[in-house]
C-alpha cells in the first residue's frame, strides 16, 4: 500500500534541527488539525495538482529552479503557507521546506522564499537530510 500513497518529509539537519516540526508546534491546535488534514487527503491523490491546498509553483529565479510550491490553508481566521518540492528521482514523495502566515503580499516570517530555497540547496548538497513525517490517519 505504501507505493500508492504519497510519503511527505521534513528536513532534518545533522544537529536534529527540523525547521517545519518547529513551525508545527508553534501553530495552534485548530491550524495543526488542518495542516494534518492536509497531509492526509493528499496522500491519496494521485496528482499533486490536484490537492486541496495545492496553490501553483513559484515564480523568481531560484524558486522555478528548485520547482518549489505552494499549498495554503486557513485556520485561525488567518491564511498559511507550506512550501515544498517533489523528491528528485523518488514517486510520489514530497518535502517539505517551510511554513509561514500570509496576508494580502505579505508573507511572515517575510524571509520564507529564501528560507525555503536553502533548505531546498540544503537537501541537494547534503547538508541536511529528509526525514519522514507522520501522517495523522485519525483526524
Amino acid at each position: 500500500m505504501r507505493e500508492n500513497v504519497w510519503r511527505f518529509f521534513d528536513v532534518q539537519y545533522p544537529d536534529g534541527s527540523n525547521p517545519i516540526e518547529g513551525w508545527y508546534q508553534n501553530l495552534s491546535e485548530e491550524a495543526r488539525d488542518a495542516f494534518n488534514k492536509l497531509l492526509k487527503n493528499h496522500r491519496k491523490t494521485e496528482n499533486p495538482q490536484e490537492w486541496i491546498g495545492f496553490k501553483r509553483f513559484l515564480k523568481g529565479k531560484q524558486l522555478q529552479k528548485e520547482r518549489i510550491w505552494e499549498w495554503w490553508f486557513v485556520a485561525d481566521g488567518r491564511q498559511y503557507r507550506v512550501f515544498g518540492k517533489f523528491w528528485q528521482g523518488e514517486r510520489k514523495q514530497a518535502i517539505l521546506l517551510a511554513g509561514c502566515y500570509h496576508k494580502g503580499e505579505i508573507y511572515t516570517p517575510s524571509n520564507v522564499f529564501e528560507s525555503a530555497c536553502k533548505r531546498s540547496r540544503d537537501l541537494s548538497e547534503g547538508r541536511a537530510q529528509p526525514s519522514e513525517r507522520e501522517v495523522k490517519e485519525d483526524i
